[in-house]
């Protein structure tokens, strides 16, 4: 791990609020090592305020800057401008989904930022030009606007705020629409008890399969109680395998999954 750590380092130095980097002889600090509960190595603790976390994700280095960027960040920032709209969609990258109100009282979803913090950023804009209403297609305020960069994918909530509206369009926002089916998108369902509309596909780059998606991400749109999900073949066989399904099958199919063992064949 040490190698990874030497790579994220700088990265983590250079950030807008740095994060350093030390190391520790565990062997030869036993007292330290003992005042924090570390019993195996190695093991990374994240000090935020003087108050220690474990850090159980990913090692590679450039997920570790991904994931220790959100641990850092506020639970919900606060944007006076549009400068600093651009400076915090820019920031905050592609690997995470982001939901910024325009209009919304920050204390609506404080509580938010910080149950979904691991998985989102969360923003709420003050001031604000038309530009903005633009870009993210709304027309009113307040607005909560859900934006997926890496699936170039956004959602609007116009409320109501109360009660389980807004978490509920906030859990179900979380993924995109449609989701390629991956081993990273299958841990993020782990979260999610909604049933799966999965497509099966011969190759889920292909056009024919593009169209299909978009008409998944259509049927999506008019049914946020279920998640819309899709899977080539070629790009994962063991797994559509579990559905009875191989390249030797008519494709493409749809199926209703629970995600454990029942699915049905629509």
């Amino acid at each position: 791990m040490l190698d990874k750590l030497d790579e994220a380092a700088p990265v983590l130095a250079g950030l807008s609020e740095p994060i350093m980097v030390a190391k520790v002889n565990a062997d030869k600090y036993r007292k330290l090592g003992s005042k924090y509960g570390v019993d195996g190595f190695p093991t990374l603790m994240l000090f935020i305020h003087g108050v220690p976390i474990e850090y159980t994700g990913s090692r590679k280095a450039d997920l570790l800057v991904r994931n220790l960027k959100k641990f850092v960040a506020p639970d919900v920032s606060t944007l006076e401008s549009d400068s600093a709209i651009k400076s915090f969609v820019e920031n905050a990258g592609t690997s995470f989904p982001m939901f910024i109100g325009f209009g919304v009282n920050d204390s609506l979803i404080a509580e938010y930022g910080g149950k979904y913090k691991k998985r989102a950023w969360f923003a709420v804009a003050k001031d604000f030009s038309e530009d903005w209403m633009a870009t993210y297609d709304f027309n009113k305020i307040p607005a909560l606007v859900a934006v997926h960069p890496k699936y170039n994918e956004q959602s609007v909530f116009y409320g109501p705020f109360e009660g389980r509206f807004l978490e509920d369009f906030i859990r179900q926002s979380l993924l995109p629409l449609t989701v390629p089916i991956n081993t990273e998108t299958l841990k993020l369902l782990d979260d999610d008890d909604r049933k799966v509309v999965l497509a099966i596909l011969e190759d889920d780059s292909d056009a024919n399969s593009t169209h299909l998606v978009k008409v998944l991400r259509s049927a999506a749109h008019a049914n946020r109680d279920l998640v819309f999900g899709y899977v080539g073949v070629k790009q994962w066989e063991e797994f559509v395998e579990t559905f009875d399904v191989s390249k030797s099958s008519q494709l493409p199919k749809l199926l209703v999954w629970d995600r454990n063992e029942e699915y049905e064949l629509i």
